[in-house]
């Protein structure tokens, strides 16, 4: 592909922008060894296979009815269909891995996600960036907001990892860089979070102590608890 190099650079500036449109870029497959695309309806917009749908794993089943092939992508096995339905964290660590099997393809961020905070949005708009500017992927995305927003430190390790990996050059932290929280600092203390707190607030508060030790520990909403709730569970918390 050497020598297609400086046609490809434009090539990758003409999809950032939005100028070549779905059924141009097939045009292209016979040229840079882009993969076979396809279009489809999804959401109101004409998209491209590969396509990743970053939906809720709760909401896999309404995507499937709308779009019966899509499946349900495995990173641990390599598995990424054409359609593929994945989690935010795991297409995240999937990307940052370099574990994607396409060079290029769609990225959408499904609504089921509304209620992702402005870094989820800045870290995906941050990695599909970098990865736009290598010779590694070349990615079209739909919902992903530009968020103003200054990364976390565990967030910039995810960025660090990636630089290194496209890079091979950068002298950034990347230490336990997948250890990160997607959804927020933790307010809570860990050390006052143990079992005997769990149940005694579950019981309190008439929910799963699963849900529970999910908010507590991980500050993740799984079960999707009103946030009034969360407050008021959180406010009984022991002081540390």
């Amino acid at each position: 592909m050497s020598e297609f190099e400086p046609e490809i650079k434009k090539f990758k500036w003409l999809v950032m922008l939005g100028y070549i449109t779905p059924k141009e870029l097939e045009f292209y497959n016979n040229f840079y060894e882009i993969q076979m695309t396809n279009i489809i309806d999804f959401e109101g917009y004409e998209v491209l296979t590969p396509l990743f749908i970053i939906v809720r794993p709760s909401k896999f089943d309404q995507v499937r009815k709308q779009l019966p092939q899509a499946e349900i992508a495995d990173p641990i096995s390599k598995k990424f269909p054409l359609i593929s339905l994945i989690s935010i964290e795991k297409f995240i660590n999937s990307l940052a891995n370099l574990k994607i099997p396409y060079f290029f393809f769609t990225v959408f961020l499904h609504d089921s996600y509304y209620n992702a905070p402005p870094q989820a949005h800045a870290l995906l708009h941050t990695l599909i960036n970098l990865a736009n500017s290598s010779n590694k992927y070349i990615i079209k995305p739909y919902n992903v907001k530009e968020e103003s927003v200054v990364l976390s430190n565990d967030l910039q390790k995810i960025v660090c990892h990636f630089q290194k990996i496209l890079t091979n050059d950068s002298n950034c932290d990347d230490t336990n860089w997948w250890q990160y929280n997607l959804w927020g600092k933790n307010t809570t203390n860990a050390s006052t979070v143990n079992r005997r707190t769990i149940e005694k607030l579950a019981l309190k508060h008439n929910v799963s102590p699963i849900c529970l030790q999910y908010i507590l520990v991980y500050n993740k909403n799984p079960c999707h608890l009103p946030s009034n709730v969360i407050n008021k569970i959180k406010s009984d918390l022991p002081s540390s």
